[in-house]
């Protein structure tokens, strides 16, 4: 067999363990990059409580209604993250009426979407307008304090400029009572506000 010629370099194939060991430090450099991004991006965790409650009864033609009024406090304690609500549901609903299986859907004030910055709070007015006879039935005669109350919303957060994909959140709080004593509330034409036991956190 002739020699090689001169000036030519043979190289060894790679061997197998080069080859796991190139694999092993692709996946590694993957794994850091895949570990970074979800560092940077992964949501705030935001805290739901109801942190008011109340309750107005018109008087006139309309006394047939009962609004019932909330406020839902949402904590934002994220230093890098922003939160945009692109969409917000409340519902309201009583284990203890004999229509406890009915979720009755609330009038969300703030306008959507909603931005709420990096380590703030924010605070989302909502009402439930009873007509009628649901209004007896519903409240207990406005005498229940039984009440739960159902979040789900649509958020994405920003992180610098980048944003993430787009978060289902739902979320409880029970019990919620919007009528502070009993006695009080019978009375017609009267309003009230701030039930005993709030806030009541949301799980």
């Amino acid at each position: 067999m002739a020699p090689p010629a001169a000036g030519l370099t043979l190289k060894a194939a790679p061997s197998t363990k080069q080859y796991t060991v190139a694999a092993l430090a692709a996946a590694l450099a993957v794994a850091t990059v895949v570990t970074v991004f979800f560092v940077v991006l992964c949501p705030a965790h935001l805290a739901f409580s109801v942190a008011h409650t109340g309750f107005h009864r018109p008087s006139g033609p309309t006394g047939g209604t009962l609004q019932l009024s909330l406020t839902l406090a949402i904590d934002n304690p994220s230093r890098r993250a922003a939160v945009v609500y692109e969409s917000m549901f409340v519902d309201v609903s009583n284990s203890t009426a004999a229509v406890w299986d009915s979720w009755v859907r609330a009038t969300v004030a703030p306008p959507m979407p909603m931005r709420q910055p990096r380590r703030s709070a924010a605070a989302v007015a909502a009402t439930v307008d009873l007509v009628g006879p649901l209004a007896v039935e519903f409240t207990g005669n406005m005498t229940s304090s039984s009440f739960a109350v159902m979040v789900t919303a649509q958020a994405r957060f920003k992180v610098g400029v980048a944003w993430t994909r787009l978060y289902d959140i739902k979320v409880s709080c029970a019990p919620v009572s919007f009528f502070p004593a009993a006695k009080a509330t019978r009375r017609t034409g009267s309003s009230g506000g701030g039930g005993d036991g709030l806030p009541v956190k949301c799980v």
